[in-house]
């Protein structure tokens, strides 16, 4: 105590000396610019001793007691350790498909397009009548026939009655028989060829494209109307083969729609059985709702495949992992009042969190602000 005593006396009489000087040089006031300049790089030096001489006085004191030095706090945040479940997901691009093929509506029999009922975008109901393709040469074929078929019959009759009074012979009635069951067959073939001029949506759905206009000619077979059924739809995704033990058919995965900002869940649908050489992946499908419509086939999306899951796992933010020189992973931790530096042993990282396999046990409290500024041993002071 003598000793601090001591010392606070000399820090007095040094503070003294200085003002003292300071008086006697203030009553000499300078003249010129150069004086007041020379002045002033005096006092300048002046405290710059004194400073110096202060620093030395407070080593000294907390040398001989240290206890009456106040330890330095650091301001830092802090948060309790979180354990909870996590999902680790692989992100494969995908795009949204119907889940049924488009359907053409097609004539069977080639002709001109007298009438198209249907517009692009218009919904149609499986059944309904989308076009009629002009077939009036089959209508006068047609014609024609029922006048041949009506001479035929007429021979027909008149053969049938001599045969019956056992006049004429036996190959003329049969070949007026004859003749007309093959007019009668012809003309049934022509009327099924008539019911061919109504073409009709094979499937429910949207009118996608219109590939005949009214008035065009189109061929046996050509495809006139192409249909979406756009109330089912998939989301279809490639993805790489190392993921092949991961996906199963019926599990949920994740599917969002970067254009919408939205997403939802999906169920596996079908695992293709090939893999493709060339980028070596396999096809994946999974069913998505359509949301009122929203999503449309060709829509980019991104699936979401879950590739490794952990229950209970300590799990921290990846900003609050550090570095030392030796290359090892730590964090900083509040022990009490005092920073404390834990290694740890990190596995695996998704959306910013990374698990903690050994180094915390759940129960430690995070240094979240200032983690990287204090020191190990350090006193803390923690705000909220």
């Amino acid at each position: 105590m003598k000793h601090i005593n001591y010392i606070f006396a000399i820090l007095i009489l040094g503070l003294t000396v200085a003002c003292g000087g300071s008086s006697e040089t203030e009553t000499a006031a300078p003249t010129t610019a150069k004086d007041a300049r020379t002045a002033l790089s005096a006092k300048r030096q002046e405290m710059k001793k004194l400073k110096a001489e202060m620093e030395d006085l407070e080593a000294l004191i907390a040398k001989i007691d240290p206890s009456s030095v106040k330890e330095k706090e650091v301001i830092v945040k802090v948060a309790k350790v979180k354990t909870k479940d996590f999902r680790h997901y692989v992100e494969v691009q995908g795009n949204v498909m119907t889940a049924q093929d488009p359907a053409f509506a097609s004539s069977e029999t080639g002709g001109r397009i007298v009438k198209l009922d249907v517009k692009e975008g218009q919904f149609i109901k499986k059944g309904a009548l989308i076009a009629q393709v002009n077939l009036e040469s089959i209508r006068k074929s047609i014609a024609q026939l029922d006048k041949s078929l009506e001479l035929a019959l007429d021979i027909y009759k008149r053969q049938e009655n001599l045969w019956k009074q056992k006049i004429g012979s036996e190959i003329q009635f049969l070949q007026a028989k004859n003749q007309v069951e093959s007019l009668e067959k012809n003309k049934e073939s022509l009327q099924f060829e008539l019911t061919k001029a109504s073409v009709y949506a094979p499937a429910s759905g949207y009118v996608d494209r219109v590939m005949v206009k009214e008035g065009e000619m189109a061929g046996p077979g050509s495809p006139i109307v192409q249909i979406l059924n756009t109330s089912s739809l998939k989301v279809v995704a490639s993805v790489p083969e190392v993921y092949l033990g991961n996906i199963k058919r019926g599990e949920k995965v994740k599917v969002s729609f970067p254009a919408l900002q939205q997403e939802q869940e999906a169920r596996v649908a079908m695992i293709g059985r090939v893999i493709n050489p060339t980028n070596r992946t396999f096809e994946v499908e999974a069913t998505v709702k359509s949301m009122n419509g929203l999503l449309k086939p060709n829509l980019l999306s991104t699936m979401f495949v879950n590739d490794f899951s952990a229950d209970g796992a300590v799990v921290i933010p990846d900003e609050l992992i550090q570095q030392d020189v030796s290359g090892k992973a730590f964090v900083m931790v509040a022990e009490l009042d005092r920073a404390a530096k834990k290694i740890v042993t990190l596995g695996r990282t998704y959306q910013n969190e990374t698990i903690v396999e050994t180094g915390l046990n759940g129960e430690e409290v995070l240094i979240t602000a200032g983690a990287t500024t204090v020191a190990e041993g350090e006193l803390l002071k923690i705000i909220e």
